[in-house]
């Protein structure tokens, strides 16, 4: 009756462990996935800042380049406008010049505004509605196109370096903030989904347990059969004695 029982046990055990075990794998498949999503989500997530960034600064060099740009040729204008000869139609040449260059770069500095507000949105996209994390990085953002606005408005070209070092150093804050979103979700990968730790704990525990338990049984199994076989029992005590 004892070898029924430890044989149904025994069946019984092989099946559970059988079980636990397709469960673990499913577990830790599914997990695998979601932190593969997860690295790939941080290395969207850092092209998109990195793209950000980049247009902001870009939109902020173009806007007083350009500003310079027509401070030289109304400069130009004037000195033409006091000029005679071969001197004025220079001046007016490059003037000209001047005005053109002046044109490309406006142009550019519209082009960039889209490529920022899209680079944004994209950046965004990447984020929850409530997320903490990102919501230094629009505060930032609202900072930098604030400056942006004023650099366009501002007439005083003094004034333009200035500015431009405000987004700068703002656009220099935003990557720091975004290297610490980054570092936290790197950690995450690292250390794997919620689920994946708590199924790998437990899978720890469980292995101690059965070892822990197939030991008990081996032990009792033994006693079990010297007690059934006292001949050789005895046999095994002599052989120690000697």
């Amino acid at each position: 009756m004892d070898k029924i029982l430890l044989t149904a046990f025994l069946t019984a055990l092989a099946g559970f462990i059988t079980a636990a075990l397709s469960i673990v794998k499913l577990v830790n498949e599914k997990e695998s996935k979601t932190t593969d999503y997860r690295q790939a989500w941080t290395e969207s997530v850092r092209s998109a800042l990195a793209e950000l960034i980049a247009k902001i600064n870009s939109q902020a060099s173009t806007i007083v380049g350009a500003k310079k740009i027509s401070a030289t040729h109304e400069r130009l204008m004037r000195e033409a406008n006091k000029a005679s000869g071969d001197e004025k139609e220079h001046k007016k040449a490059m003037a000209e010049f001047n005005r053109e260059a002046f044109k490309d770069g406006l142009e550019r500095a519209n082009l960039l505004t889209q490529e920022v507000y899209h680079a944004y949105s994209k950046v965004c996209l990447h984020f929850k509605p409530d997320d903490l994390s990102f919501s230094r990085v629009e505060h930032k953002f609202d900072y930098c196109r604030a400056k942006l606005t004023e650099l366009k408005e501002e007439t005083d070209t003094n004034k333009l370096g200035a500015i431009k070092e405000q987004i700068h150093s703002a656009t220099n804050e935003i990557t720091n903030m975004s290297r610490g979103i980054l570092k936290t979700e790197w950690e995450a990968v690292k250390l794997g989904e919620p689920a994946y730790k708590s199924t790998k704990k437990w899978s720890v525990w469980c292995c101690v347990a059965m070892l822990f338990l197939l030991a008990t049984i081996g032990v009792h199994a033994g006693i079990s059969y010297m007690q059934a076989h006292p001949e050789k029992s005895s046999v095994f005590e002599a052989r120690h004695e000697k």
